[in-house]
């Protein structure tokens, strides 16, 4: 290029070059072009504008409002094209000045563009400018997001005279167009077409890709995965590999293919251990095999997902973390996970059936405090699933043991709202007496006395009644007449699991009421029938 420069240079500074002079000067001109020698050509041009011949003054205006437009300076380059157009309407260069002053307005302002090509358009341009002018008002819309008028331009200049690159590329937008219009039809038709006309393409994967996304959102899972598989083998370097994987595998879930899903996203995982869906593949793995029961797998995959994405995968994993320990029985890590659950989501219920296993488990040895953690969350659950209203006897027993008197109260009631089994509610019914007594409402105790009496005139239960009545007037401080009742009891029945209780509470009372020898007296008796009797 350098000698070729200096070549042209010499030539036209001989002054016997005549004729050849403007062959020279346009051909330095047009080097200098070829070559990003922009300022300079703009340089040279404006220091030798009135001494180039007449001859060449056309191709180098040309080479120079090109040169400005490629600077940037949109105002001098639509000077110059003007200027072309006017003063040589009859030569090849004012058409091509033509063109390439919508290149310049396509630049520097695409608004304007559009009215300027159907102008353009109107000057009968040869066939290949035409479409490349289409071309531009096409991508002008695209650039303003009106993709409705581009797509029709883009379609039609699939099968025109550009080159087969460009031809590529409007099919390309084309589907892009139907993407942003969400027509999924449309995006089947303009990515089948591209991957059929240019299969070797660079961007054919991900026409592939963006048909099988079609199909997945038209729930036409089939072609989907046959797109997907023609990008995994036949385009294996491709960029869009590892959303493939991923979109396989969702579409496997939807399959409910739990195998095959768990399968791809592990292949995910394995191809691409650093992967933004890192976190959702860990997450259906582990669903995956927490639904086949497969809970040590489950529990590691599940742990990596809300390492990974706490915010999208905490609750959802944690849950199922939780529901695995329950499925391996595993009580300490199971409550464990319940306990850092509880505290981190506390708007999020634990499922009800693990509330009430734990809940029970705890009562049954006696860890009050934690059982009614567990029985309370329960309570706060409507409707719970899976859980008989039994356990509302156990949280009222519960919050009874610890004093609760009035989170005893209200687990009663509610069990006896809920209730339909007679021997459960005569059960609930002396409890929540004896809570009534704890809260010191001896009138409330007595009115379920009196309805249990009712209810069972006779037997265990009539007895538990009426030490219930007993224990009403001692709360009343009447002692003498609770002696009396507990004694009724100790008389009428004689069951160890009743006497020597009504015995106990007999001898209490008359010690309270000042009657110590009766006090005494039954005492003595209580010993020497009940020898084994620990208290109750």
């Amino acid at each position: 290029a350098d000698k070729a420069a200096s070549l042209l240079q010499k030539g036209r500074t001989l002054p016997e070059a005549g004729k050849f002079r403007a062959i020279a000067q346009v051909g330095l001109r047009r080097l200098q072009y070829q070559s990003g020698q922009y300022a300079q050509l703009l340089a040279d041009y404006k220091k030798e504008q009135e001494k180039l011949p007449e001859a060449g003054q056309a191709e180098v205006m040309l080479l120079a409002a090109n040169s400005e437009r490629q600077l940037g300076h949109a105002k001098e380059a639509e000077d110059i094209y003007r200027q072309i157009i006017a003063k040589y309407p009859d030569r090849a260069e004012a058409k091509d000045a033509a063109y390439q002053r919508l290149i310049n307005i396509y630049n520097s302002d695409p608004p304007a563009l559009l009215a300027e090509v159907d102008e353009f358009l109107k000057s009968n341009p040869t066939p290949e400018r035409a479409d490349q002018a289409k071309l531009l008002k096409a991508e002008a819309l695209y650039k303003q997001q009106n993709y409705a008028e581009a797509a029709p331009i883009y379609a039609e200049l699939r099968a025109s005279q550009l080159s087969p690159k460009l031809r590529a590329e409007s099919a390309y937008k084309l589907g892009l167009c139907c993407v942003q219009l969400k027509n999924i039809s449309g995006i089947v038709e303009a990515f089948t077409y591209y991957v059929q006309a240019f299969p070797d393409n660079p961007p054919a994967p991900a026409a592939l890709a963006q048909r099988a996304l079609a199909y997945e959102q038209d729930k036409n899972y089939g072609p989907a995965l046959s797109d997907l598989n023609t990008i995994l083998t036949k385009y294996p370097g491709a960029h869009e590999r590892e959303a493939a994987l991923q979109l396989k595998a969702l579409i496997l879930g939807q399959q409910e293919n739990a195998k095959g899903m768990a399968e791809t996203f592990r292949q995910l995982l394995k191809e691409f251990p650093r992967s933004s869906v890192g976190a959702q593949a860990q997450y259906y793995i582990g669903k995956a095999a927490f639904e086949a029961k497969d809970y040590k797998t489950a529990l590691a995959a599940l742990d990596a997902a809300r390492q990974l994405n706490k915010e999208q995968y905490y609750n959802l994993a944690t849950l199922r973390i939780i529901s695995s320990y329950f499925g391996l029985k595993d009580r300490s890590a199971l409550t464990k996970e319940v306990n850092n659950f509880m505290a981190t989501s506390p708007t999020v219920s634990v499922p009800a059936e693990i509330l009430e296993w734990l809940g029970i488990e705890y009562y049954n040895e006696k860890n009050y405090e934690a059982a009614e953690k567990y029985l309370s969350a329960l309570g706060k659950i409507d409707h719970p699933a899976n859980v008989k209203p039994d356990f509302l006897f156990y949280l009222g027993d519960t919050a009874s043991k610890l004093k609760n008197f009035a989170g005893a109260e209200d687990a009663f009631g509610k069990y006896l709202q809920l209730a339909t089994d007679p021997a459960g509610k005569v059960k609930v019914l002396l409890a929540l007496g004896a809570v009534k007594i704890g809260a010191h409402k001896p009138d409330d105790a007595q009115k379920i006395a009196e309805e249990i009496m009712t209810l069972q005139p006779e037997g265990r239960v009539n007895a538990e009644a009426r030490l219930l009545a007993g224990d009403v007037q001692s709360e009343r401080g009447n002692f003498d007449d609770a002696g009396k009742a507990f004694m009724s009891v100790a008389l009428l029945y004689d069951d160890p699991a009743i006497t020597p209780r009504a015995l106990e509470k007999a001898a209490l009372a008359y010690q309270r009421a000042g009657k110590t020898d009766e006090a005494d007296r039954l005492a003595r008796q209580l010993r020497e029938r009940y020898p084994n009797y620990a208290g109750g």
